[in-house]
């Protein structure tokens, strides 16, 4: 099987052009085939996001925040899964991140175990919430990271594409994993598995009621410790045998399968909209200065609910992305009211699809 790479210009001596190169190499599961010399590239940050088309445009605000908020010249390689991102949005994304630290490549989207998460993410649309079904089948990809990347990689941190990163990204790859399989934030709304949000079947499970729940939305993952604990194979069948409990989609799926062996980051690192629904500290679960440094200084705003900035005017904290959007192929691009129009009437048609089973 072949694929298009796409890389920006960078220093690495085998793209060292003016312009970005694009290549065609061979990613059959052989260590020739997927290996990535880490010499050239110095020990980089490695960083992975997934998206299909519609998210071309916030991946690359996410993308482009990282690079204005690095303080050194640390170089970063960002793997982008590729849901079906057409070509000419990867072309105004690599325009959009060139950088000579900044390398970008675009993996295929995975074919193994590919045909029981599309069966469980359909299961999902048609039986799941309606404020759950903007999740696409692209989040589901972070399961099969530890199988698309190359197996020298043995540490990695995952983004969402629906949110702003405000703080150094060296900082947050400094932090220790020691014995976890990840390093996350509890999620700021659903503070236990035993929240009537949080896992369904924890009982069953046998997870202590007060394990914290972790948003999923950043991560910085232990790739040695998750392949050696076969985490990706667990996952998927986790999917198939326990589905009528999973309501956070692959996010519920990681908290069932790893409670209490994750460990927490400073919550700085994926603050949701949720924060602003508190009517003070006292109201929080959370001390008087760390309520107050999640206002106000926050490392990640994660845009973590149906409401996004580039679909609904009601956005919270929405100023952050566009002042990254406009550092994008994409500046100028705001929420008009025939836009508003145009995404009502795809998302009609997208359910109908869904209904007549297309």
């Amino acid at each position: 099987m072949f694929f298009n790479l796409y890389l920006c210009p960078c220093k690495y001596p085998e793209i060292a052009k003016d312009v970005c190169t694009i290549m065609v190499i061979d990613v059959d599961n052989s260590e020739n085939e997927k290996r990535l010399n880490l010499d050239q590239v110095n020990e980089p940050i490695f960083l992975v996001c997934a998206a299909d088309d519609r998210y071309s445009m916030p991946l690359t605000v996410t993308a482009r925040s990282i690079i204005e908020n690095l303080k050194s010249d640390r170089r970063i390689v960002l793997f982008i899964i590729d849901g079906g991102i057409k070509n000419h949005n990867k072309e105004k994304i690599l325009s959009s991140l060139s950088s000579e630290n900044f390398k970008v490549e675009f993996v295929p989207k995975p074919t193994s175990l590919l045909e029981d998460i599309e069966e469980f993410h359909k299961y999902r649309k048609m039986n799941g919430e309606a404020e759950q079904k903007h999740v696409t089948i692209a989040s589901y990809y972070r399961l099969l990271i530890s199988d698309l990347l190359p197996s020298q990689i043995e540490k990695v941190i995952y983004l969402d594409c629906d949110l702003v990163v405000r703080g150094d990204i060296e900082k947050l790859w400094q932090t220790n994993l020691e014995e976890h399989y990840l390093l996350a934030v509890p999620d700021m709304w659903i503070c236990s598995v035993s929240h009537h949000l949080g896992l369904l079947n924890y009982k069953e499970l046998e997870i202590s009621p007060d394990s914290k729940y972790f948003n999923a939305g950043v991560l910085v993952i232990n790739l040695q410790k998750w392949r050696l604990g076969k985490i990706t194979t667990k996952a998927v069948e986790y999917l198939k045998q326990k589905r009528e409990y999973v309501r956070y989609h692959d996010q519920d799926v990681l908290n069932a399968l790893l409670a209490g062996q994750w460990g927490e980051i400073d919550p700085r690192w994926n603050v949701t909209p949720t924060i602003h629904t508190y009517s003070s500290w006292r109201d929080s679960p959370f001390s008087e200065d760390v309520y107050n440094s999640l206002i106000h200084e926050p490392y990640i705003v994660h845009f973590a609910s149906h409401d996004k900035p580039w679909n609904s005017r009601r956005t919270l904290l929405k100023d952050y992305f566009f002042y990254y959007v406009d550092m994008t192929a994409w500046s100028g691009w705001r929420l008009t009211l025939w836009r508003r129009l145009w995404l009502k009437l795809v998302s009609e048609l997208r359910n109908l699809n869904l209904w007549f089973g297309e």
